[in-house]
């Protein structure tokens, strides 16, 4: 069984908790993901099963849209309600239409500081690591993209504070929790998650996710289902070369990019080009 599933990350577990139990469901040995998502964090996970981890790389990146619920006058070390330590409370007037503003510019930006949560690597740590040290650490903006958004609710009480909840379309690497620390600052105040929800990633859709109640091997979708490449058809003499793992040339093919290897139209191989007119195996069907 090798091939991906689109899961729906319900609350509470880590994402290698969704690997585990993936395994466990469909007694496989290898799962993985491309795309980590916060315990509290729901939402579309792509999972690669037994040999199609090996293309995982091939998918890391996505663009992707969330749907955010965002408290103003609260502020936490994590920007989100799951904080162990105190949550620090402000009286703060918000309105819909400076919300809208600070969006907009927001979308302006093409660099965001990263939370102290994050896993980024600094001098080998990760900044989280800093933090939970209390190591004061010199953290450098990151090219990042909020494309767009749209407000999907009216502002309502939360316990004293305002919260509303935004589709945001963002870039890899947008921290949607630096977001709402930086519209708090904005509006002349603070804010934090209350809820995250990814609802999309490039083309895939939670709505075509399963649910791990759910879930069965008739889900899998296989490798060749799922990536859709060109191929490149061989002579049965290179049959052997190529399931050996041989480096393809000019001699076979010009294709740029990744590429699926046949021989009497059986798929035996997916190559990708490592420099001009040369290819290596990213995964061989044996």
């Amino acid at each position: 069984m090798d091939g991906f599933l689109l899961i729906d990350k319900p609350k509470g577990i880590t994402s290698q908790t969704v690997c585990n139990i993936v395994k466990k469901k469909l007694n496989i040995n290898k799962c993985g993901h491309n795309g980590t998502l916060d315990p509290n964090t729901t939402g579309i996970m792509l999972i690669a099963i037994n040999q199609a981890t090996k293309c995982l790389k091939l998918l890391n990146e996505h663009d992707k849209e969330y749907i955010a619920t965002i408290i103003f006058g609260l502020d936490s070390n994590t920007l989100d309600m799951d904080t162990k330590e105190e949550i620090k409370s402000i009286d703060m007037e918000v309105n819909i239409e400076d919300i809208k503003l600070a969006l907009d510019k927001l979308k302006d930006e093409e660099y965001q500081l990263p939370p102290l949560t994050s896993a980024i690597k600094i001098d080998g740590k990760k900044l989280y690591e800093y933090q939970r040290s209390n190591i004061d650490i010199d953290i450098k903006p990151r090219k990042v993209k909020l494309y767009d958004y749209e407000i999907v609710s009216p502002l309502r009480d939360f316990n004293g504070h305002k919260e509303i909840d935004v589709r945001v379309k963002v870039s890899k690497g947008y921290y949607v929790r630096a977001l709402a620390r930086d519209l708090g600052k904005m509006l002349g105040g603070c804010a934090i998650l209350h809820e995250l929800r990814r609802t999309k990633m490039d083309d895939y859709d939670v709505k075509d996710a399963i649910k791990l109640d759910d879930l069965s091997e008739n889900n899998v979708v296989g490798i060749t289902d799922f990536l859709k490449y060109p191929s490149v058809e061989v002579l049965d003499y290179m049959r052997k070369l190529v399931l050996n793992g041989i480096e393809l040339d000019s001699r076979q093919t010009n294709l740029k990019g990744v590429f699926y290897v046949t021989n009497n139209c059986d798929i035996i191989a997916l190559y990708e080009e490592i420099s001009e007119n040369k290819y290596k195996p990213i995964l061989i069907f044996k």
